[in-house]
């Protein structure tokens, strides 16, 4: 469900809600739970009043009355410190916990981009595998390039993570190509898809976002028979170093406490997660 609060001099926001069912317990969630890295109101509509302050108080109405009708607890994670929907359901007295760290390069910082794109052992790993050809790096950047590109990504994840058991939401030739697919044709989506490639073969993918001179990582995906040479390490690098010339500020890693994260010079965020029991009907 969608979740409107509409005022004539503030923008129009939403706020996406799917309804689940626990036992006896009816849940309120996050529309796109679990799959996203951030949970977040978003702008609709006329853009006229962009850059005003969003009426906090009525977001906060607003969920309250939805989650009033259907009598549910209200379980939210991963909103962004200090943003919009976590002011809103703060002022409806939720409890507020932190909930999955986020780690971020700032490329504003020389040094950081630097010591990202220049690290010694993936200088090494680079001269090495150029000795086998050129590298060059790619960006599908609208709807119509990520789709054409996108069945090589699925194909080159699905390589990587077959048959491993720790797999999560692998590629299944149904439902989980067909959202991927849905929401790289979304422009709103600002989907984009980069590729590292040695000559004619793809090394490395890297499906993500762009908005508001971030980009955010979503799904990697590397050549296992290159594992040797680190090509997602490699295709990080390169994209840093793009980016960073391309005017970006930040490249936001999204969740997940990995080795790889750790190694480079990130700064790590507290996302957090907030609660509320079901109110009585009205």
């Amino acid at each position: 469900m969608l979740v409107h609060t509409m005022r004539p001099d503030r923008p129009t926001l939403v706020v996406g809600l799917q309804l689940h069912q626990d036992g006896s317990t009816a849940l309120l969630r996050p529309l796109s739970w679990p799959w996203a890295d951030y949970h977040e109101v978003a702008e609709a509509g006329d853009t006229s009043h962009l850059g005003a302050e969003p009426d906090i108080g009525e977001v906060a109405e607003a969920i309250d009355r939805c989650q009033r009708e259907f009598g549910a607890r209200l379980e939210l994670c991963n909103l962004i410190a200090d943003g919009p929907l976590l002011r809103a359901v703060s002022e409806l007295g939720a409890v507020l916990q932190p909930s999955d760290t986020v780690f971020r390069l700032d490329l504003t910082d020389p040094d950081v981009v630097r010591r990202v794109s220049e690290r010694r052992g993936i200088q090494r790993k680079r001269r090495r595998i150029e000795r086998l050809g050129k590298l060059r790096l790619t960006c599908a950047d609208s709807p119509e390039r990520v789709a054409a590109r996108l069945p090589a990504f699925i194909d080159l994840h699905a390589r990587q993570w077959r048959d491993r058991p720790d797999v999560v939401a692998p590629f299944d030739g149904d439902v989980v190509d067909r959202t991927y697919g849905a929401v790289a044709a979304e422009p709103s989506s600002a989907a984009r898809l980069h590729e590292l490639w040695l000559d004619e073969t793809l090394l490395a993918g890297w499906f993500g976002f762009w908005r508001d001179r971030t980009y955010y990582t979503y799904r990697a995906a590397y050549d296992a028979g290159h594992a040797r040479d680190s090509p997602g390490h490699l295709l990080t690098a390169a994209m840093v170093s793009a980016l960073a010339a391309q005017g970006a500020d930040t490249f936001d890693l999204t969740r997940g406490d990995y080795a790889y994260k750790r190694e480079l010079p990130s700064s790590r965020a507290l996302t957090m997660s907030a609660s509320l029991e079901r109110p009585c009907r009205v």
